[in-house]
């Protein structure tokens, strides 16, 4: 048998193969070309052909299979040479490969694996990657990709291109304090918020907060008038110099334990620039003058200063005043001994924008010069000048006419200027008479309040003209007028001030009662103050008031509170009873029945025929009162008062009308009870006339021998003894019928 030539081999084993394609070949086989096939020695057989093609295999990659290969692909052909376990039995010669195509395949085993091979095993001299492997090598000069058919491309990509991450690294976001990095002045602007004591408190939580607590912004306004008693005056003078420049308001009311650190806290406060001062208060305080004159020089911009009672500045404090404060406004030097006329005199010339004087028990009204300064001024529009002794009628009509006035030909009225007051308090003016008070008619027209108190020589004529010149007039106090009668009332009720009057005080003038009282009550429908304390009013004018406030308005809200309506002050009046006290408590618990409210409702029946009709529906609606009377009666009905008062004023109109019908009951009752048994006295008196008598029995029985207590008047039991030793009725100071 002559040998086969390797051209005839390799064109038998693989038919239809076109020259140029690969050919699988295991990797321990070496690729012969077809020009080399006869160089080769004579082909072994036997046991050395056998040697010869064994050869080692690497077994990692047979093991890296995942799945296990179907049995329809393991065909075994004649002449083909299989790898079986790790031997490896394929010839140079062999085209079909028996891995599937998922798998790893030999041809792939010596490319990866690190595993040596068998000593003298030729290399490969032609690429692993063949045609029919999975992964085949591309040469640079090929294309990578080949384009598809028009037909069938996407017109969006099929998939979306991964966003570039930066290569610079997130920085980690530092740690935010928020109350350490929030701006100084929101800070100060929070603090703000808090009371005087509560900055003060919160001054403790650490050094920081201490130095924002004690900022001179937050204290702008240092007001010691609601916690003067509970702040030392070390914590008071360390404010005072930290707020330095930025106080305005300082009110140093009742701080009495400033009284020794005064002059030197003066000095302190005016180094560190405290020269910004608007309102200075200094009510109730020990202080020395001096110090009172350095805080007024080194202020020019203060507007308002109150110093009532401060005993020691007088006149030379005023001209300080007049000329280091041209801006004032307010001055209040009430029961100031020290300080006459001739002070004030130049205040008034040297501040024009004075409004408010409080000039009580001032010495030298009487001056004429002072008096017509004020006339020609007129820019004040408070004016006090209670107990005022050296006021006059004459100063009084200089300080509203002037000297020598023109006077009108028909009214014989002066022609000047109409006054600007608005509040005028000349109350314990004992040498005013109706003639002063008569000045001021139709001469103050913007006049609001008006106080004449415990100024005994006026009558109704000093009042006649006043009341009905003063259209806005909302107050008015006359109380201890002594001469004053309904017809002042009754001439107020007329009058225009009628309508905005809001407050009347006509406390122990003993002349007025009903009639005048009455009138005044409905023509008023705006008063919400009624003092008629030691007046002859009588349940009438509770009647009548508590009918007027209920016809001010109610509401059918059960839930909605009422609100004071009326101040009524009526006790130590001899004609009010406690009739007239029911008929109060009456008014502001009654829940009134109103109009009944008509709904319509359709109803529609269906029997055969549709028939619609209406039916009309009445709903009765409750009235409660929205306004309620404030009574301050007899100390002995007050509690009872007070609490029905609370009850109306919470919305218990249920519980407000129990209480009032039972202490209605109980004083019936007690009244029932002094009538027929005449109280506690006659009791005692009728016990006494029963003992006497059974005295007078027995003395003339002729045993006169009195074995009782020897107290008539205690009502113990007693009996008598006969004189022979006889047995007699025992007598007691009981009830006969018992």
């Amino acid at each position: 048998m002559e040998p086969i030539s390797a051209t005839t081999t390799m064109s038998s084993l693989s038919p239809q193969r076109q020259p140029d394609s690969p050919r699988p070949m295991t990797p321990a086989s070496p690729m012969i070309e077809a020009t080399t096939a006869f160089d080769q020695p004579v082909k072994l057989k036997g046991r050395h052909r056998l040697l010869q093609g064994l050869q080692r295999m690497s077994s990692s990659p047979s093991l890296a299979k995942l799945g296990r290969t179907r049995s329809s692909e393991k065909v075994y052909k004649s002449g083909q040479r299989a790898s079986i376990s790790c031997v490896s039995l394929g010839s140079p010669t062999g085209s079909y490969s028996l891995s599937p195509p998922n798998s790893y395949t030999p041809q792939l085993s010596n490319a990866y694996s690190t595993a040596p091979t068998t000593p003298g095993t030729p290399g490969s001299q032609q690429s692993y990657f063949e045609a029919n492997s999975r992964l085949r090598l591309i040469e640079s000069n090929e294309l990578a990709t080949a384009s598809l058919p028009l037909d069938i491309r996407t017109s969006k990509p099929l998939s979306t291109p991964l966003p570039e991450i930066s290569e610079k690294p997130f920085l980690r976001r530092p740690n935010f304090d928020f109350w350490k990095d929030m701006p100084h002045e929101l800070r100060i602007h929070i603090l703000g918020f808090l009371t005087p004591k509560e900055i003060i408190r919160v001054s403790a939580v650490s050094k920081q907060w201490h130095d924002m607590c004690f900022d001179g912004q937050l204290w702008t306004s240092l007001d010691c008038q609601t916690y003067y008693q509970q702040i030392t005056s070390d914590a008071l003078i360390k404010i005072m110099l930290k707020a330095g420049a930025f106080v305005k308001n300082l009110n140093l009311r009742g701080c009495v334990q400033l009284r020794d650190q005064w002059l030197s806290l003066g000095t302190r406060m005016t180094n560190q620039e405290c020269r910004n001062l608007e309102n200075f208060s200094i009510e109730g305080c020990k202080i020395e003058r001096s110090s009172i004159h350095f805080f007024l020089l080194r202020n020019p911009r203060l507007v308002h200063i109150n110093m009532p009672s401060m005993q020691n500045i007088n006149n030379a404090t005023m001209k300080i005043i007049a000329c280091h404060c041209p801006q004032l406004e307010l001055l209040n030097i009430d029961w100031c001994s020290q300080i006459d006329t001739k002070g004030l005199r130049k205040v008034i010339q040297s501040c024009p924008n004075l409004r408010d004087l409080r000039a009580s028990e001032v010495r030298g009204l009487d001056d004429t010069d002072f008096m017509l300064e004020l006339f020609q001024r007129n820019t004040l529009e408070r004016l006090i000048l209670q107990h005022c002794e050296s006021l006059t009628d004459e100063a009084l009509q200089i300080m509203v006419h002037g000297l020598d006035p023109e006077r009108d030909v028909l009214t014989d009225r002066p022609l000047v200027p109409p006054r600007r007051l608005r509040h005028l308090d000349i109350s314990r003016c004992r040498s005013l008479t109706d003639r002063g008070v008569r000045a001021l008619a139709h001469n103050v027209p913007f006049l609001e309040g008006l106080r004449l108190c415990q100024n005994t020589a006026l009558t109704d004529d000093a009042l006649e003209d006043l009341l009905q010149s003063t259209h806005r007039l909302t107050h008015l106090e006359v109380e201890e007028v002594d001469q004053l009668t309904n017809a002042t009332l009754i001439n107020l009720s007329k009058a225009r001030a009628a309508s905005t009057l809001e407050h009347l005080s006509i406390s122990y003038c003993e002349l007025i009662g009903d009639v005048g009282v009455l009138p005044l009550l409905k023509a008023c429908p705006e008063i919400k103050s009624l003092c008629l304390d030691n007046t002859k009013i009588s349940d009438l004018v509770l009647m009548e008031a508590s009918e007027q406030v209920r016809r001010r308005g109610s509401t059918t809200k059960r839930s909605q509170i009422p609100k004071k309506g009326l101040e009524l002050v009526a006790f130590d009046c001899a004609n009010v009873t406690w009739a007239g006290v029911r008929e109060i408590l009456q008014g502001n618990g009654r829940v009134m029945q109103g109009r009944k409210k008509s709904v319509v409702q359709t109803v529609v029946e269906e029997l055969g025929d549709e028939k619609k009709y209406r039916k009309v529906i009445e709903i009765q609606e409750l009235l409660y009162p929205s306004q309620i009377i404030h009574l301050k009666a007899f100390y002995g009905w007050q509690q009872t008062v007070e609490e029905h008062y609370k009850r109306c004023v919470t919305g218990r109109w249920n519980a407000a009308a129990r209480l009032e019908e039972k202490w209605a009951d109980w004083m019936v009752a007690s009244e029932e009870v002094g009538v027929i048994n005449h109280g506690w006295n006659s009791r005692r008196r009728r016990r006494r006339a029963r003992e006497a008598e059974n005295r007078v029995r027995d003395d003339e029985d002729g045993a006169a021998q009195d074995t009782g207590t020897g107290d008539e008047g205690s009502g113990l039991d007693y009996a008598t003894r006969p004189a022979h030793g006889g047995r007699r009725r025992a007598r007691s100071g009981g009830c006969v019928v018992m």
